[in-house]
């Protein structure tokens, strides 16, 4: 058995940057989900990763969740983790601080029931600057970023070229967080051929919620 040290997430420029696992070739790869949850396409990312056995992040937006608690509980029911991703999506570095906190607290009061461990967040757009790394900091959240834009999003990547975006990007990585977006008919239809393009890979371990 191939024995895993883990190392801490580090900041460079400002970002988060996923902990890197020092191991004879194995890489590691963090799947990632922003913007839900969604009335049905989370529903069929769940499926999906049940199928493979993978826990992933996801990083939900308040109002959403006040539109599908069902869809919110079931996911972290399924050992998911919970992480913000503000209320209403806005970019943070546009908002005045004090917008800025009720985005994360609003969004805190209602996923807290279903938050583990100390508590992430997501600026959507990976949008933040200094003035709202203090804020995320005062508020006892860990900022995550990603290194792997699938872009399953853009209309230049639907519905399935996004797989060899993400895939391309993945290879030439030690350490990989992906971004991945579960509002999307693409990404939920197309989910479990990226996974299986993941794991032919060689040397893939799926990185658990927990050590991101």
């Amino acid at each position: 058995m191939v024995k895993v040290r883990k190392a801490k997430a580090r900041l460079v420029a400002g970002r988060a940057v996923a902990p890197k696992y020092r191991t004879s070739g194995i890489r590691t790869v963090w799947l990632t989900f922003d913007d839900g949850p969604h009335k049905a396409n989370t529903g069929k990312i769940l499926d999906v990763l049940a199928l493979h056995k993978i826990k992933a992040t996801f990083f939900v937006v308040g109002r959403h969740c006040c539109l599908y608690p069902d869809v919110l509980k079931r996911t972290a029911a399924a050992g998911h983790r919970i992480a913000n991703h503000t209320f209403s999506h806005p970019d943070l570095t546009k908002l005045s601080a004090v917008s800025v906190k009720a985005e994360l607290k609003q969004t805190e009061a209602i996923i807290a029931p279903y938050v583990k461990g100390q508590k992430l967040i997501r600026p959507p757009y990976g949008a933040h600057n200094a003035a709202v790394d203090r804020i995320i900091s005062s508020l006892g959240y860990r900022m995550i970023i990603w290194n792997v834009d699938t872009v399953d999003w853009s209309k230049d990547y639907k519905p399935k070229k996004w797989i060899a975006h993400g895939i391309n990007q993945i290879r030439s990585r030690s350490s990989s967080v992906v971004l991945n977006h579960d509002i999307h008919n693409t990404t939920a239809d197309h989910l479990n051929e990226f996974i299986e393009r993941i794991i032919h890979l060689r040397n893939i371990r799926f990185g658990a919620p927990t050590d991101l």
